[in-house]
């Protein structure tokens, strides 16, 4: 699993990548491996940084 940044995007969105996160025999590529994981780069890091779970709405926990 990877965390991506885009610097190009607005607030810069964290996105998780999981290279187990797609299936080949369903018709999916490696592009269905990449997740949406925050809105925004400060989100991300306030989260982390106050012990929150990171992991959460990547994974659709929040």
């Amino acid at each position: 699993m990877e965390w991506h940044v885009s610097l190009l995007a607005a607030d810069n969105p964290v996105l998780l990548y999981d290279t187990d996160g797609w299936e080949p025999s369903w018709g999916e590529d490696p592009h269905d491996g990449l997740r949406h994981a925050t809105a925004s780069l400060r989100q991300w890091l306030w989260t982390w940084v106050n012990g929150g779970a990171v992991w959460a709405e990547a994974l659709s926990l929040a």
